[in-house]
């Protein structure tokens, strides 16, 4: 009886396969990971939500960014399982995701090939660097999908990798929370089911790199274990998961928190505000998810595509004046929006004197209260500082200062007229040959308002040295330019204040008698037009003019022309072209926007024709109550206008934006007309004692306390209230708690590579060195837990324990079985609590009593 000889198939890897197939069959068994696709297909998953989540926030267009995750994902498996440096495979992984976001955002760049796309969009990263290095605007958001792309290859990249090369699941789960929690920050709340669904993948995803852990330590101790049970893990995991997520997703939004924590969260938070203000300024174009009470004024005001505004209340204001509230304002054209320029800082306050001005005529002092309804540090001011009740933090425009370029005449005409003129003279003086004595040569040549700042030079060979540029520096004004209105510290929200305005009642009469002596301080900052500007804007703006002798009837003639039948007021609108000026493009190309575009039509054409105009930004007055005697002012009334300057009566707003009312101008209205009768304080007309009333808030005795220059009486409540004291404490456990959650998970994962056997030794020795007894490098395992023994009789037979065991593992390959290993843990957990207690013993300071 012959014997038959059964081989395997091919596509098992027999006998008769091919070496080829089986040298394929042996690197897809290499590749694969030993955790299993379903590591992957979790790991995959998680990273398909962050990306979910950013794609459907629609920031920007981000082209294939969810199948490029998953090709990173990719990338950082098979490079795990590659056995080379760490340093070369990172490099090599970061080279080819560095060409694969290139293509992809590529080719959202015009061009007819992808070698036009890419060097399209390197000019437009470099338009946008430029932007970012200089202070200016940029509309451009191709960058921005630039980093988003490559923010997403590094979360799917880094993800797999730290998954997959050392089974360390918590950064991956912790870099790609940060991202989504950090989209949906920007989001309103129907966002919120992409943070379930990935926290539900994250879950999982831990569970299963913890039961692969358990595994992986049965097999090395030779127990017996079923591969179900791991689904069974898995799979309760899946329960209870679910059943977390829905007890999370049914508890309120709204959580109460103490006024401490809320504090130090935004002090801890301050830093990033600049952040904030530079990307507003970097990426104006992105548009707003998210509605917030109050707008945000920053040092950039660009010009967007389609906004929408609320209904709600953002603030109340009490005055005699329908006053425009300003927060910022902008003395910087550019192309793509307006900037504030640079500035300095000036003090206001209840204890400070305040700033001098230089705007008397017609002026009258007005009392204003202002009431919040949202957090801000935004002081929105009524007219001329005269007093306010807080601590404030006003900008002032620095002066001006200008390198003229000797050799270099092209660079003057970004200069006003008298610098342009200037210098053309030290050309003529400096050009032709070298003098001694060059500073002060220079400082006879120039007006009084200006100072030399720098002169530098440079020596061709064989010559003597010679005049390369001169730094002129304006001198500062006597009272300072304010531009921007912030408190010194937030007021939270129903924080109220009071100030006194300088508010103008000047008349048309009055500003045509004003005349033209403006300064060199107020043109260097208000004439200012980019030399970029199209021709067709100044030749608007003269035709405009022409008939016009003063600078009132020019504003007014400007003012007309926008507010006339040509030119409708719309919020739904596109956004400029990127090359686009963004007057231009309004009036001649659309003719539709809102104020931020009529306003900006208005002060550029004002400049053009020689009056010295900015760009304001606040609310308008709002909708004065009767019953109250109370403005309200709604987020619908966030607002830009325009200020014109006129000699010795300063800034006068004009409004030419169709859809809102024309400014009034001239005396006060009598108070009986705007305010209820029975008030008398100041030129307010409200009683400080009546105020909770006429603002009718619900909380008037947190306002009473938060305001206490009000002069309202201080209203305590005795009642016990339990969760004035419940809720900081539990705050204070829930963050004690996630405290020592993430120091358990940094502690367990820096001995995820020790071996299982050898780790109650290694963390024996962790703990030891922080009590004080560290291990030395000629110490035996017996030796050290000599030492540690000698401190803490106690431990002294758990310690030569650990360190027999781990002696028998190193050095005598010795298998210990499963009850020792127990024995070894249990050990462990009876001398840690002892080395804890010695270490934080050393953070006490003794004091050792000293002989008299």
């Amino acid at each position: 009886m012959t014997a038959t000889r059964i081989r395997a198939p091919s596509w098992l890897g027999g006998n008769d396969a091919p070496k080829s197939e089986n040298s394929l069959i042996k690197w897809g068994e290499r590749l694969s990971p030993s955790e299993g696709w379903t590591t992957f297909g979790l790991v995959v998953g998680m990273l398909l939500l962050v990306g979910g989540s950013v794609r459907s926030a629609e920031w920007v267009e981000t082209p294939g960014l969810r199948t490029m995750m998953i090709v990173a994902a990719l990338v950082g498996l098979l490079l795990a399982k590659v056995r080379a440096p760490a340093v070369l495979l990172h490099v090599s992984g970061l080279l080819l995701g560095f060409v694969v976001v290139v293509l992809l955002t590529s080719s959202l760049a015009d061009g007819d090939s992808v070698r036009e796309q890419v060097q399209e969009l390197w000019r437009r990263i470099g338009d946008w660097y430029d932007a970012a290095t200089s202070g200016g605007i940029s509309r451009d958001l191709l960058p921005f999908t630039l980093i988003l792309m490559t923010v997403g290859w590094l979360i799917a990249y880094a993800s797999s990798w730290f998954t997959f090369r050392s089974r360390n699941v918590w950064i991956p789960v912790v870099i790609a929370g940060v991202a989504v929690l950090t989209n949906l920050s920007f989001l309103p709340g129907r966002f919120t089911h992409w943070f379930f669904l990935f926290t539900f993948f994250a879950m999982l995803l831990v569970v299963r790199i913890g039961v692969l852990e358990n595994q992986d330590r049965w097999r090395n101790l030779g127990v017996r274990f079923s591969a179900v049970s791991g689904w069974l893990t898995v799979s309760s995991a899946i329960w209870i998961a679910a059943a977390a997520l829905l007890v999370s997703a049914a508890v309120p939004e709204y959580v109460p928190v103490s006024k401490p924590l809320a504090t130090l969260w935004k002090v801890g938070r301050s830093p990033l505000s600049d952040t904030e203000n530079h990307f507003a300024r970097l990426f104006s174009g992105m548009p707003s998810k998210k509605d917030q009470a109050g707008r945000f004024f920053g040092d950039s005001l660009p010009f967007q595509g389609a906004i929408s505004f609320g209904g709600e209340v953002v603030f109340w204001a009490s005055s005699d004046y329908p006053s425009y509230w300003v927060s910022q304002t902008y003395s910087e054209y550019t192309p793509e929006g307006w900037l504030a320029g640079k500035t300095q800082k000036v003090e206001a306050g209840p204890d400070v004197l305040p700033p001098a001005r230089s705007d008397d005529l017609e002026r009258v002092p007005v009392e204003q209260t202002i009431q919040l309804n949202f957090d801000t540090r935004n002081f929105l001011s009524g007219g001329g500082l005269d007093w306010v009740s807080r601590k404030a933090d006003l900008r002032a425009l620095a002066p001006m200062s200008f390198e003229i370029e000797i050799a270099e005449p092209d660079k003057d005409v970004e200069f006003p007229q008298d610098i342009q003129g200037l210098a053309g003279e030290l050309r003529q003086s400096f050009e032709a040959g070298t003098e001694d004595f060059v500073e002060a040569a220079v400082t006879r040549m120039l007006p009084d308002d200006l100072v030399l700042a720098e002169a530098s030079y440079f020596a061709p060979k064989d010559e003597e040295r010679r005049l390369k540029s001169v730094t002129l520096a304006r001198k500062d004004s006597i009272s300072p330019e304010i531009v921007s209105w912030r408190f010194a510290e937030e007021v939270p929200k129903e924080g109220a204040y009071f100030m006194t305005s300088a508010v103008s009642v000047a008349t048309n009469a009055d500003l045509n008698e004003s005349g033209e002596d403006y300064g060199a301080f107020i043109t260097d900052h208000y004439l200012q037009l980019p030399s970029t500007l199209p021709d067709r804007i100044r030749d608007l703006a003269e035709e405009l003019t022409a008939d016009a002798d003063t600078p009132l009837n020019k504003a007014l003639a400007i003012q007309d022309y926008l507010r006339g039948p040509d030119f409708t007021y719309a919020q739904d609108i596109d956004e400029p072209p990127i090359e686009a000026d963004g007057v231009d493009h309004f009036l001649f190309e659309t003719r539709t926007g809102y104020s931020d575009y009529f306003a900006s039509s208005m002060a550029v054409m004002l400049r053009a024709a020689g009056v010295p105009s900015r760009m304001a930004a606040g609310y308008a007055p709002g909708e004065y109550d009767p019953d109250s005697g109370l403005r309200f002012i709604r987020d619908s009334d966030s607002h830009g206008w325009v200020q014109a300057y006129f000699p010795d009566y300063g800034w006068i707003d004009f409004e030419p934006t169709p859809e809102w009312p024309l400014h009034e101008r001239g005396l006060l209205p009598e108070p009986s007309t705007e305010l209820p009768a029975g008030g008398a304080a100041g030129n307010s007309g409200l009683d400080p004692l009546d105020l909770d009333e006429l603002l009718n808030l619900d909380q008037a005795d947190d306002f009473a306390r938060n305001d206490s220059f009000l002069g309202l009486p201080t209203v305590t409540d005795s009642r016990f209230n339990p969760l004035r004291y419940l809720v900081p404490l539990a705050i204070v456990v829930v963050v004690a708690a996630v405290v020592w959650l993430i120091g358990q998970a940094l502690w367990m994962a820096s001995f995820a590579r020790t071996p299982q056997l050898e780790r109650p030794f290694a963390k024996m020795g962790r703990l030891g060195s922080l009590a004080g007894v560290r291990r030395g490098r000629n110490l035996t395992p017996l030796e050290y837990a000599t030492m540690l023994a000698a401190g803490s009789p106690k431990i002294a037979g758990a310690a030569f324990l650990i360190g027999r065991a781990f002696s028998g593992n190193r050095y005598g390959s010795q298998e210990p079985s499963l009850e020792e290993v127990e024995q070894l843990e249990g050990a462990w957990k009876s001398m840690r609590l002892s080395l804890v207690g010695r270490a934080l013993g050393r953070l006490v300071p003794s004091f050792t009593p000293q002989a008299k």
